[in-house]
C-alpha cells in the first residue's frame, strides 16, 4: 500500500466516492454460487422442482434470511441448495451469476461451489453438474464478457466427503472444467483444520491451490492452522487475525491475502456493527486485504454494496478503492500474464473514471 493509496482525499465528496466505487472495475474472490441465487429464481426453482420453502415471495425470503447464528445460516444454505435438481438448474444459476457480475462491473471472479452437497441432494453425477455449470458460464462469458473459475470446497460439517471432493476437483481440473482450487467452508467450531490436513497435503502435492475459510467464527488459532496445516494460499475471511499481533505481522510480511466480507460478518454476528469491524485496522497494518460479498442475496449485499460500505463506514478514498480492486487481481489465481493484462485494463479505467 503506497502513501498515495493511504491518503484519505478528504476533498473528494463522499457521494462522488460512492459513485466511483459503483462504476469501477472489480474482482470477486469470495462468493458462493449457491448463496448467489437470485431470490426470484430460487422461488421458481422450488416451484418447478416441488420443494417446499418457508417463504412464498421475495419479501418472505428476506425474513427467511434473518440468521439467528452461524448454524442457522448453514441450515438455510442447505435449504437453498436443495432447490437445485437438474443440470439446467445449474446452467441457469451460473448464467445469472455472470449477468449479476456484469451489472456490478465485476470483470473476474473465483466462485466457490460445494460439489458433494449438490451430489447428495440431487443424485446427479458430478460430471452432469459441472456440465450444467459450465454451459451457464460459457453463455455468460460470451454475452457479458465476465470470466470466472471454480473453487470446489469441502463441507467442514461432513469431513467424510473430503477425499471425494478433492478427487472430483482434480478430475474436473484435468478435463478442463475451470476448477482453480480446493476450498473448505462450514462450521469452524467442532471441525478444526486437523481433520483435513492430509487431504490438503494431497492437494498441495497435486499443485492445486488451497483457499480454506478460517478466522471467521473462530479465532486466530484457526487461521494459524489453515496456514500451517492446510498450506493456505489465501484465507477466506481471516478477520479474527486481528486478535493476535504475531499473526498480523506474519500475514503482513508474507502478504497472504485475506478474503474479507464485511456485511456477512455483521449479519452473522461476528461483529455487531461496522464501527467495530477490523477491516480498516487490517488495511492500515499492511495486510493484503480483498473485499468480497460471500452470499449476496442472503446478506442483502452484493460487491457494489461492499465497496460502498468501504466509503460510508471505513472512509476509503478513491486511491484506496483502486488498491482494493487491484489487490483482488494480485490475489487471484490467474496466470501472471493474465494478471498483468487485467491490472493494466483496470488502471486505464480508473484513470478514465477519475477524469470524468
Amino acid at each position: 500500500m503506497t502513501t498515495a493509496d493511504n491518503h484519505r482525499n478528504e476533498d473528494v465528496p463522499r457521494w462522488d466516492r460512492c459513485e466511483f466505487a459503483r462504476r469501477m472495475p472489480k474482482v470477486e474472490l469470495h462468493v458462493h454460487l449457491e448463496g448467489s441465487i437470485r431470490p426470484a429464481t430460487l422461488l421458481e426453482l422450488a416451484r418447478r422442482n416441488g420443494i417446499a420453502l418457508p417463504a412464498q415471495d421475495v419479501a418472505g425470503l428476506r425474513d427467511f434470511y434473518r440468521f439467528r447464528d452461524f448454524d442457522h445460516f448453514i441450515q438455510v444454505y442447505f435449504t437453498i441448495t436443495d432447490c437445485l435438481r437438474t443440470p439446467d438448474d445449474y446452467r441457469l444459476i451460473a448464467y445469472e451469476f455472470g449477468a449479476d457480475c456484469a451489472r456490478q462491473n465485476i470483470r473476474y471472479a473465483e466462485v466457490t461451489f460445494t460439489i458433494t452437497t449438490n451430489i447428495m441432494l440431487t443424485g446427479l453425477d458430478w460430471r452432469d453438474i459441472m456440465t450444467g455449470l459450465n454451459e451457464g458460464r460459457t453463455e455468460a462469458q460470451a454475452e457479458f464478457g465476465v470470466g470466472w473459475g471454480w473453487v470446489l470446497d469441502i463441507n467442514r460439517n461432513r469431513p467424510e466427503t473430503q477425499g471425494e471432493t478433492l478427487d472430483i476437483a482434480l478430475a474436473a481440473r484435468e478435463r478442463g472444467d475451470g476448477v482453480l482450487a480446493l476450498g473448505l467452508g462450514g462450521s469452524e467450531a467442532g471441525f478444526p483444520a486437523e481433520l483435513f490436513a492430509q487431504t490438503f497435503a494431497r492437494a498441495s502435492q497435486a499443485d492445486l491451490p488451497r483457499v480454506p475459510h478460517a478466522g471467521e467464527t473462530a479465532g486466530p488459532a484457526s487461521v494459524w492452522a489453515a496456514l500451517r496445516l492446510l498450506h493456505a494460499d489465501r484465507v477466506g475471511h481471516g478477520v479474527r487475525s486481528e486478535e493476535d499481533p504475531e499473526l498480523i505481522a506474519y500475514l503482513s510480511e508474507r502478504q497472504i491475502p485475506l478474503e474479507v466480507c464485511p456485511t456477512s460478518n455483521i449479519c452473522l454476528g461476528v461483529y455487531p456493527t461496522y464501527d467495530v469491524h477490523p477491516l480498516r485496522r487490517l488495511w492500515e497494518a499492511g495486510l493484503l486485504v480483498t473485499v468480497n460479498s460471500n452470499d449476496p442475496p442472503m446478506f442483502g449485499a452484493d460487491l457494489s454494496h461492499e465497496y460502498r460500505v468501504l466509503v460510508e463506514h471505513f472512509d476509503f478514498a478513491p486511491g484506496e478503492l483502486e488498491r482494493v480492486s487491484l489487490n483482488g487481481v494480485q490475489a487471484s489465481l490467474l496466470p501472471e500474464e493474465a494478471k498483468a493484462q487485467l491490472e493494466a485494463e483496470f488502471r486505464a479505467e480508473f484513470a478514465r473514471l477519475r477524469s470524468e
